[in-house]
């Protein structure tokens, strides 16, 4: 009987996955695809790329872009909130502008802007939170602390496992040939 149930349970939840992988908006696979492809182009200091990594947590911070404003309940000013698919705050593009110099140009926008581009350039977004995600691995040297960092904080497991669970419809995504 325990094997029939957990049988009926794993058949949910592979269908429930499908579903999942089916009900991806067209934007949100642009979305999720322009991550990857900018995330595959900013290697660590060992050479890996965190395309996945960074699809999953596209996913979990904006739903591949269907939630552009985060953290915005009582703020007096859009430049404080989480923006665009990313959901990287002006404060965190500024620390990673100071420490990447292809992004320096960045120091030039004042705040307003440098959201609006938050908000509206999904290539910036996905470069600023490769090259975070990439500094925060190099310093920290261990992908659960660094994934963590993404979000705040040097451990954050609730985050963590809500990212590695994107991670399993990223990996479906990719087997369909919705992503590449």
């Amino acid at each position: 009987m325990l094997k029939f149930l957990s049988l009926i349970a794993l058949l949910t939840l592979s269908l429930f996955g499908s579903d999942v992988v089916n009900k991806m908006t067209p934007k949100q696979l642009y979305v999720l695809q322009t991550v990857r492809d900018v995330a595959k182009s900013i290697p660590d200091k060992n050479g890996k790329t965190y395309e996945n990594t960074l699809s999953a947590i596209c996913l979990t911070e904006s739903s591949a872009g269907k939630n552009i404003i985060g953290d915005f309940k009582n703020k007096k000013s859009i430049t404080k909130a989480s923006l665009g698919p990313m959901q990287i705050q002006v404060a965190t593009a500024r620390h990673v502008s100071q420490n990447v110099k292809k992004l320096r140009w960045l120091n030039d926008l004042s705040d307003v802007q440098l959201a609006g581009r938050l908000l509206g350039d999904i290539k910036l977004s996905a470069k600023i939170a490769t090259h975070y995600l990439v500094l925060l691995q190099n310093d920290r040297k261990d992908h659960f602390y660094a994934i963590s960092g993404y979000n705040g904080g040097m451990t954050n497991r609730p985050y963590y496992n809500r990212v590695m669970k994107n991670m399993d419809l990223v990996n479906r995504l990719i087997s369909s040939g919705k992503l590449s």
